[in-house]
């Protein structure tokens, strides 16, 4: 018998993929890496048998892909061993670091809601939340929806409460900090943070001069994110060293990493747990996993 459970999803779109798939119909090298993409870097992210088996069985976790979309939930559980929000958004950050590995950015939402979920196919309000959240996000982030936003409100004063992996973009929108910068996320768990930042620089320097002013404006909103945290973590974490790497740009946007921890009076549960925030100011443009986390 069906049955709806409350659970946290993610819907995740790849930005620019119908553009390449019709590119790679004809060029022999962009043919070769989606090849990879969906062979390879796609399976080893959402298979039981990859980086998902790093995660407890209790947690449930599922990883769906179609096309440019990827579907990622868990229920919401007394069995579950750590907060489903947290592991969906762990799941979510480690795909969108192997997908700016390739060159591609990543637009989604994430909800907490009802949900049917089997090994190939998921619906409920849950699911849909997410989906119109995704068409919402404009930008190149993972945000929050509001039955999100209240669940990550209910973790405040636990051990989860350090959460550095969600920040606040330049609309005070709670977004997840999609390029945390821990090194079990990266593509490769063994791999250097410091190298995949500079590589991930590159490829943002390499978007920037985009013919397509709509490209050109989601990468340079993107470069706003790298930004900030360069300017965070170099600040308070031996993650990054090298401050050069920050990208000079007047059209960036404003983003804070580890919204969590600002001033107010309400935040003094936080103070134990991690440091002061880094505000990072920019111009805006007018037109592990587990506790580690």
């Amino acid at each position: 018998m069906m049955e709806f459970h409350p659970h946290a999803v993610a819907y995740l779109d790849i930005l620019g993929f119908s553009n390449f798939v019709k590119a790679a119909e004809e060029d022999p090298i962009k043919l070769k890496q989606l090849d990879m993409l969906f062979n390879e870097v796609i399976p080893r992210e959402i298979s039981s048998e990859g980086r998902d088996s790093a995660f407890p069985d209790d947690m449930e976790l599922k990883c769906l892909s179609c096309s440019d979309s990827l579907v990622i939930s868990a229920p919401i559980s007394e069995k579950s061993p750590y907060p489903p929000l947290v592991a969906v958004s762990i799941k979510a950050i480690q795909i969108a670091h192997a997908l700016l590995d390739m060159g591609f950015l990543v637009r989604g939402a994430i909800a907490v809601g009802n949900a049917h979920c089997t090994e190939s196919n998921i619906f409920g309000t849950g699911f849909q939340q997410a989906v119109e959240g995704e068409k919402t996000a404009v930008d190149p982030q993972i945000m929050l929806n509001e039955s999100a936003v209240q669940a990550l409100d209910g973790l405040k004063g636990s051990l989860y409460g350090k959460l550095g992996i969600f920040a606040k973009n330049n609309s005070d929108q709670i977004i997840l900090n999609s390029i945390y910068p821990e090194q079990h996320y990266l593509p490769n768990k063994n791999g250097d943070i410091e190298e995949y930042f500079k590589k991930y620089r590159q490829i943002i320097m390499n978007n920037l001069v985009h013919r397509n002013p709509e490209a050109r404006r989601k990468w340079l909103w993107f470069s706003g994110l790298f930004n900030a945290n360069v300017k965070y973590f170099t600040s308070h974490f031996g993650f990054l060293k090298d401050k050069s790497m920050v990208i000079s740009d007047d059209e960036l946007p404003d983003i804070v990493i580890n919204y969590l921890n600002p001033p107010p009076v309400d935040s003094t549960w936080l103070q134990e747990l991690s440091p002061q925030p880094l505000y990072v100011k920019i111009k805006a443009p007018e037109c592990s996993p587990k506790e580690e986390s």
